[in-house]
């Protein structure tokens, strides 16, 4: 016999008495449920309490949320399940989208949509005044920078000859393409080093370039969780 053997006998040795109760409390609670349930009807009870456990753990311990914000979450998804107040929260967005759609619709009132593309063609002339045409939908004046989170810039006549020259140059290039687009790929490379100089970043530091604000925010948050999940973190907090 072995340290670890004789350790563990001394153990069980120590804690007979109560192991002996133990087994005999076992014993008397298993003759009891066969004496009040039928196999059938222990395995039914013993997977519903198996189901009951599972879920309140994870109802406990399974959600990013602490246990008053779930419980405020779950009073809130049964109000909404009551005729009345559900029928008060369709009509609040009904009227909500109604105004919106009434706001829009407002710009192109009068215009008869396209539903088909034509059956010939537009000429050059012919594409450009329809184009004309949709530029003289009511305008909002949004060249002020007043207008929040639509066009970030303020018109000027020199920059915008500036993108119209840089259009023309690179309109056809897809930075998709690395390889066939060296010069898209140089001066993306550029931007991004700037950026991370800007910032401080060493020669490990970099970075890629986004389609705009949106997916910019998203690749940020994406970059924090990797990051977290490296270090071993695997439910970060925003």
């Amino acid at each position: 016999m072995n340290l670890d053997s004789s350790f563990y006998a001394k153990v069980l040795h120590n804690y007979e008495p109560q192991l002996s109760i133990l087994r005999e409390k076992t014993r008397l609670l298993n003759a009891r449920l066969l004496t009040s349930f039928t196999p059938l009807q222990l395995v039914a009870l013993t997977s519903l309490a198996t189901a009951l456990g599972i879920g309140l753990y994870r109802f406990l311990y399974g959600h990013d949320e602490d246990l008053p914000t779930r419980i405020k979450l779950a009073i809130f998804r049964l109000a909404r399940r009551i005729p009345a107040i559900r029928q008060q929260i369709t009509k609040a967005r009904d009227d909500t989208l109604k105004s919106v759609y009434d706001s829009m619709a407002k710009s192109t009132k009068g215009h008869k949509f396209a539903n088909a593309l034509p059956q010939k063609g537009l000429t050059k002339d012919e594409l450009l005044k329809k184009l004309e045409k949709y530029r003289n939908f009511e305008r909002i004046n949004y060249e002020s920078g007043n207008v929040s989170g639509c066009v970030y810039k303020i018109s000027t006549p020199s920059t915008t000859e500036i993108y119209n020259a840089v259009f023309e140059l690179f309109g056809e290039t897809n930075p998709l393409h690395a390889d066939v687009f060296p010069d898209i790929r140089t001066m993306e490379a550029e931007v991004v080093r700037c950026v991370a100089t800007m910032f401080h970043g060493d020669e490990n530091a970099c970075g890629t370039m986004t389609s705009g604000g949106t997916e910019s925010l998203l690749m940020a948050c994406k970059t924090y969780r990797d990051l977290a999940k490296s270090k071993g973190i695997t439910k970060p907090e925003m």
